[in-house]
């Protein structure tokens, strides 16, 4: 009899892993590393691998000129992203095992903090570009979320978010002007049917207020990565972005709640822990057996 009970409750676990799969953040991360560089770029001698990698390999580089030595960083447990000139690397997080498919949506959700570098706030406007995306493994970028001027026009002492669905520059911007130095929730979709991307900021539920970009050129991009990336401007950098954590996955709320309560998830293979769980479930059966 207990044979027999452990045999079903290990089905019982591979059927929910199986579920699970569906309907979970894949990874989450709150950059609780030792302060330095995030990858293997080295800030003065470019890509060389001799960067202080202090997230172990778990981000990595996929854009990294030689001549702009300013690395996406790690500063008291947060990520610190760069604009201008000389910041320019990218970084990315792959997904393992999981891929999207048809009829899916996937998430990004972060608390991110923007502050203000501008030499004259009165009179600079901000460099609008994006700083963080979904990513395939190429450079197939979605959902694309941007720093802007403020809705009420250059200058002054806020800003705003942007998204893009994907390639040719920022789409529509959040309606509400926000505040450098206050930390927001994001969260960043992709349809992968119709290219669709949401943006929402400061959501309670799926249902909160978002904006939208629909673009039916990134339809079907197999998006497996989050990736980071620094704005690279010739004019210097005007502003600097805090990401106190990230989460990743096939569900609104999974993620958003993932981002917000300081966990740091890394889910494995859904195959290998499928195939550890039915391990189990054929000893259970064995023992049945003998009994």
């Amino acid at each position: 009899m207990r044979c027999t009970s452990l045999f079903s409750a290990a089905i019982a676990m591979v059927v929910f892993a199986a579920a699970s799969a569906q309907a979970a953040t894949f990874f989450s991360d709150t950059f609780s590393y030792a302060d330095g560089d995030l990858t293997a770029y080295d800030p003065t001698n470019g890509p060389d691998g001799t960067g202080d990698n202090v997230s172990g390999g778990l981000w990595r580089s996929h854009n990294t000129p030689n001549f702009f030595p300013i690395p996406i960083g790690v500063e008291s447990e947060q990520a610190v992203i760069k604009s201008g000139n000389p910041a320019y690397e990218d970084s990315s997080l792959a997904v393992t095992g999981p891929e999207i498919g048809l009829g899916e949506t996937w998430y990004y959700a972060a608390l991110v903090t923007v502050n203000d570098e501008r030499a004259n706030p009165q009179v600079d406007g901000l460099n609008n570009d994006y700083f963080m995306h979904f990513k395939d493994d190429g450079f197939g970028f979605r959902g694309r979320a941007y720093v802007d001027d403020p809705n009420a026009g250059v200058g002054g002492a806020g800003f705003t978010f942007g998204l893009s669905a994907t390639s040719g520059g920022q789409a529509v911007a959040w309606g509400s002007d926000l505040s450098f130095g206050e930390q927001y929730k994001i969260v960043v979709s992709y349809a992968v049917d119709s290219g669709e991307s949401n943006l929402w900021v400061n959501p309670t539920d799926i249902n909160s207020t978002k904006i939208t970009d629909i673009n039916s050129a990134g339809a079907f991009t197999l998006i497996n990565n989050l990736a980071l990336r620094q704005d690279f401007s010739s004019g210097g950098g005007d502003h600097e972005i805090l990401v106190d954590s990230v989460a990743f996955g096939d569900d609104f709320d999974s993620v958003l709640r993932n981002a917000m309560n300081g966990s740091n998830i890394r889910i494995p293979e859904p195959t290998t822990a499928a195939m550890s769980l039915l391990a189990l479930a054929g000893v259970a059966a064995s023992r049945r057996r003998v009994a």
